[in-house]
């Protein structure tokens, strides 16, 4: 068989992780857990079109704003770059499509009215996307949230400087523009019962995240502050409990994020413990950067034995360094102590950060008769559905603790899991059309996954010339909240763009054909560009010189029999 091109997507697809034009795909794309199409994005970015990059983004993730700037950037970690000179910053070209876009014109349209109520309990990513392409989709959506603004975790648990709240306002603000309704300072189990919700509705999804905290078992352990807490209150705006010196309990990106916004509000010093080692830190390193630019003292390989205090007051904590960490059979961590590593901080706030976990009280004594885990998430399948018919769970709640982009993954299936329970339509593939309204494409699917191309796969690599990554310019405003990260101009957005491999996806540069010694490719006019296309197929000498010379790996073969030994 002659050469097969796995193409670039020209549609923006909504829902379908296979694609029939899409036979090979990027490490970038296959590592997104909202699914966004990457290299779609980045192509319309590198020729400045943010709108259409933002139209793109959108058809899968209604927060791109919130993830440009707090997503752990998984992508990243998986670019294909990062074996040549460094990965592509796609977070900071998320971010971009987001600012520089004309956002009046990337509206969506909701399909005619099906009749169908749908309740969405949890206004947090996973929620809130729910709701949103429920809406699209035609559906009758209300969001109940037990707290007083929508928003969930980048509303209450990022700080400020990392994420403005003017971003969350203007990302929940279009989902609600999309006719969802939305019930705030209502909580499920107190003013309204789970079964009144599921009688009034036809179907129901659970988003209610991980809102309970984990403590540690040790003295004084009730004197310490819960780390969603103590954000929680600053998000707020109410004073929160912080003295001169602080200790945080834990290695993750809440437990930084604890320690800078304790700086922030006046803390002359941190110490954070954690039991990891060195380069082992749950947190990202552009974490430990700053926490070292800010003077935050991290403790790594200990642990907390127990919170000194004086009445009700804190004054300090005793920690132990750990040896060696190990999980028994029940799943308890099981330390050994490094002989005479015991140490005190003197501190006045101590604040633990030290995980999430469910609560699901709301469900009611038998959990409403849904199934569980033993960790107490509510089991799903990869559709997002529960035990019980018409009820769904997204995100943390049926996952446990991850990222944002994974609640807004989850989130999306979740909805169009319920839309084909509600109208029994179902398709393998859903996209945009030109009126911006959602429409199943099932012509564009696939049962087979794509093939992951690896940087050994891409023999044009040298074509690639050295250019750094672009970096964000850091904020020098005084006020101590202001957003640290500036985001990349237009310019440097182009520039960045400019250095995506496009992995799998034929980008048109047509160094295939001027390698073909059979001539069987050509150059060919499609819309609004020239594509190779295998014009003379039959001539195909199998030679693979195509196949070697494409920059993306975006060419396939099938062998004829003939020629396999």
């Amino acid at each position: 068989m002659p050469p097969r091109y796995s193409r670039e997507i020209t549609r923006p697809v909504v829902l379908g992780a296979s694609l029939k034009e899409q036979f090979r795909t990027s490490p970038c794309e296959a590592s997104c857990p909202a699914g966004n199409s990457i290299q779609k994005m980045q192509s319309l970015v590198e020729k400045g079109e943010f709108t259409e990059a933002l139209r793109y983004l959108r058809a899968k993730n209604p927060f791109p704003g919130i993830t440009g700037r707090v997503c752990p950037h998984f992508c990243m970690g998986a670019c294909n770059r990062n074996h040549k000179d460094g990965c592509v910053n796609t977070r900071a070209l998320e971010r971009a499509a987001a600012t520089f876009a004309e956002q009046e014109k990337v509206v969506f349209h909701r399909r005619p009215a099906t009749g169908k109520k749908v309740s969405v309990i949890g206004g947090g990513p996973a929620g809130l996307t729910s709701a949103y392409f429920l809406a699209l989709l035609g559906h009758d959506v209300t969001v109940y949230e037990a707290e007083p603004v929508l928003g969930g975790v980048p509303r209450y648990g990022v700080p400020n400087f990392r994420l403005p709240r003017d971003i969350v306002d203007r990302e929940v603000g279009m989902v609600l523009q999309a006719g969802v309704r939305a019930r705030v300072n209502t909580r499920v189990g107190r003013d309204i019962t789970f079964e009144e919700i599921r009688s009034r509705a036809d179907a129901v999804i659970v988003a209610t995240g991980v809102p309970a905290e984990n403590s540690l078992p040790v003295p004084g352990a009730e004197h310490a502050v819960k780390a969603v807490q103590f954000l929680r209150a600053a998000a707020l705006g109410h004073t929160a409990a912080v003295g001169r010196k602080v200790v945080v309990m834990g290695g993750g990106g809440v437990a930084f994020d604890c320690a800078f916004t304790a700086r922030r509000l006046g803390a002359e010093s941190v110490h954070v413990i954690c039991l990891e080692k060195a380069g082992e830190m749950r947190a990202p390193e552009e974490d430990l950067q700053l926490a070292a630019k800010e003077g935050v003292i991290i403790h790594n390989s200990c642990t907390m034995s127990a919170v000194r205090v004086d009445g009700d007051a804190v004054k300090g904590v005793d920690f132990f360094e750990v040896a060696s960490c190990r999980f028994d059979e029940k799943g308890k961590p099981v330390l050994e102590p490094v002989p005479g590593g015991e140490k005190t901080l003197e501190c006045d706030t101590v604040i633990f950060a030290v995980g999430m976990k469910t609560d699901l009280d709301f469900l009611g004594d038998n959990a409403a008769g849904l199934e569980l885990s033993p960790r107490r998430w509510i089991k799903a399948d990869a559709f997002q559905r529960t035990s019980r018919e018409g009820i769904f769970a997204a995100g943390d709640v049926s996952a446990g603790p991850a990222s944002i982009a994974r609640a807004v993954g989850d989130g999306r299936r979740a909805a169009f899991a319920a839309h084909a329970y509600l109208t029994g339509e179902s398709s393998r593939v859903y996209v945009l059309n030109d009126d911006n309204m959602i429409e199943a494409c099932d012509a564009m699917g696939s049962d087979t996954a794509p093939y992951v191309v690896q940087f050994a796969d891409i023999y044009g690599i040298d074509q690639y010339e050295e250019a750094p990554m672009e970096v964000e310019a850091v904020s020098s405003c005084a006020k101590p909240f202001a957003e640290l990260n500036e985001g990349l101009t237009a310019e440097q957005a182009m520039r960045e763009a400019a250095r995506c491999f496009h992995c799998g996806h034929c980008k048109a540069c047509g160094t295939c054909v001027d390698d073909c010694p059979g001539y069987v490719l050509e150059l060919r006019p499609w819309q609004d560009m020239e594509r190779p296309e295998v014009m003379h197929g039959d001539e195909c000498w199998h030679c693979a010189n195509c196949r070697t010379s494409c920059p993306c790996s975006a060419i396939g073969f099938t062998f004829p029999l003939r020629m396999q030994v």
